[in-house]
């Protein structure tokens, strides 16, 4: 049925309606719910594409930048009209569309009768969803702030930052949040107390960073966060113990390069999220900067499982691992390449293989000795103890 002078702006005149007429205006109105969020996609999909550098001109000012964008995201899933004529509701056309079953999910899902949220709720209570833990590396992203200029304010910005990241990947099924913070005992430095170069051996910290680092771990505590910090170990190591234990998929949420040790089949990393502010509403908006075992492997040429040996040869100048001497970037990731761990690298000098030229066998001989201590300080603790009230 059209609908009537019932209808006003944000309001309907139910009075003196008889349940023939609530009925049809109740049909007539869910129909419209259901299909307008299609039409949405539709139209941000052709906006996009039409206009690429102004299509934001096409909605009002208030409204959200993120239903446009998820709207946009269903619509590329279904595009065809016929793709869209299961019974399904439209949030459980948005659960299967990063599926590339989609379609026959959907027809599972109608041959069951569950075609309801009501029912999909039922049905994801008795089969629980998949896990995924988002470990967070507070201590870098702390310091990152703080020599950015933050200051006082970079306990604060940090956690916010936290806060809008968690709640925009809550819509893509996050689960389970830690919040992994360093040690002020570090195990690893006894391990070179004879060396000449030893490890993190840096100025003693700013008093006012060390606040900052106290109360952002306060701030996260108090919005619910788990907090985790295992005694002579660094953050790096509650994620890498995290990523071996965990049961499902896990995020690690750093840049520091020693953690893609970690990547496989069930962890992958996010770089980063950059905040960009839509110009029409001022909604910040996030960039992922994700970061997988392949997308890994294409930009450095070495799978995760040899991470270890090659930042073993080259060395970590930020933590203060010397490696060996003389063999760069370039060098060591050839080696790891050609021969794999180590001990096929040095055996191969050791032999005079003429794949390695003379200075840098010299380089790998003398490096021989150390490598047992400097695979420690590289090489990532997968068996802490952890928390298990990481739920969100």
């Amino acid at each position: 049925m059209p609908l009537t002078k019932r209808t006003h702006k944000r309001f309907l005149d139910c009075s003196k309606m008889t349940i023939e007429e609530a009925t049809q205006y109740g049909t007539v109105l869910a129909e419209i719910q259901r299909d307008v969020l299609f039409q949405l996609g539709d139209l941000a999909r052709y906006a996009e594409a039409r206009w690429p550098d102004t299509h934001h001109q096409v909605w009002p000012e208030w409204v959200s930048p993120g239903t446009i964008s998820r709207t946009a995201a269903v619509a590329r899933a279904y595009p065809k009209e016929e793709d869209r004529q299961h019974e399904c509701t439209y949030s459980q056309y948005m659960q299967c569309a990063n599926r590339s079953d989609r379609h026959e999910r959907l027809d599972a899902i109608e041959e069951a009768g569950l075609t309801t949220d009501e029912s999909r709720r039922e049905q994801s209570a008795d089969t629980p969803r998949p896990r995924w833990l988002l470990a967070v590396d507070v201590h870098y992203h702390l310091h990152r702030h703080w020599f950015s200029g933050a200051g006082v304010e970079a306990a604060v910005q940090v956690a916010d930052w936290v806060q809008r990241t968690v709640d925009r990947l809550k819509e893509k099924n996050l689960s389970d949040v830690v919040c992994c913070f360093d040690s002020k005992v570090n195990n690893r430095k006894e391990l070179t107390a004879d060396w000449e170069d030893k490890y993190k051996d840096r100025p003693p910290k700013d008093p006012e960073l060390g606040q900052q680092l106290n109360l952002v771990r306060e701030l996260l505590d108090g919005r619910g966060y788990c907090c985790a910090l295992v005694d002579g170990y660094e953050a790096d190591d509650v994620m890498a113990s995290f990523a071996a234990q965990f049961p499902g998929k896990v995020t690690l949420l750093s840049a520091d390069k020693d953690v893609r040790q970690c990547l496989g089949e069930h962890c992958n990393i996010l770089r980063d999220v950059e905040w960009v502010e839509d110009e029409s509403s001022g909604e910040l908006t996030p960039d992922y900067k994700w970061v997988s075992g392949k997308s890994h492997f294409e930009e450095t040429g070495i799978p995760p499982h040899l991470w270890t040996e090659y930042q073993c040869i080259m060395g970590d100048t930020v933590d203060g691992v010397k490696g060996a001497i003389g063999i760069g970037k370039k060098g060591a990731a050839d080696l790891v390449r050609l021969f794999g761990d180590c001990e096929r690298i040095i055996q191969a000098a050791r032999c005079g293989d003429q794949r390695i030229k003379p200075k840098k066998r010299e380089a790998l001989l003398a490096f021989d000795e150390k490598l047992e201590v400097t695979r420690q300080l590289v090489t990532l603790k997968a068996d802490l103890e952890l928390p298990t009230n990481t739920r969100i």
